[in-house]
C-alpha cells in the first residue's frame, strides 16, 4: 500500500478496495477508534488519514446496506 501522502493518491484506492474484504464489525471498529483517535488528538497530522478512513469504511457499510436492500445501485 502507499503511503497516505505520497502524491500519488494510491492509498486511497488501496484503501477502499481493502475495505471490501473487512467484516462489518471491523469497519466499525475502525471507524469507532479513527474517531476516538481525532477526538483525542484533533491537531495530529493524521487526522486527515484517519477521517478518510471513517469515510471509506462507513461508505463500504453503506454500498452493503444497499445491496442488502436489493438496490440495483450498490
Amino acid at each position: 500500500m502507499s503511503d497516505y501522502n505520497d502524491g500519488t493518491g494510491r492509498w486511497h484506492s488501496a484503501y477502499m478496495t481493502s475495505t471490501k474484504s473487512m467484516d462489518s464489525d471491523s469497519l466499525r471498529y475502525v471507524i469507532e477508534d479513527c474517531r476516538a483517535a481525532m477526538a483525542a488528538m484533533p491537531d495530529n497530522p493524521k487526522c486527515g488519514q484517519y477521517a478518510d478512513e471513517v469515510h471509506y469504511c462507513t461508505m463500504e457499510l453503506h454500498r452493503r446496506a444497499k445491496k442488502a436492500r436489493g438496490d440495483s445501485n450498490a
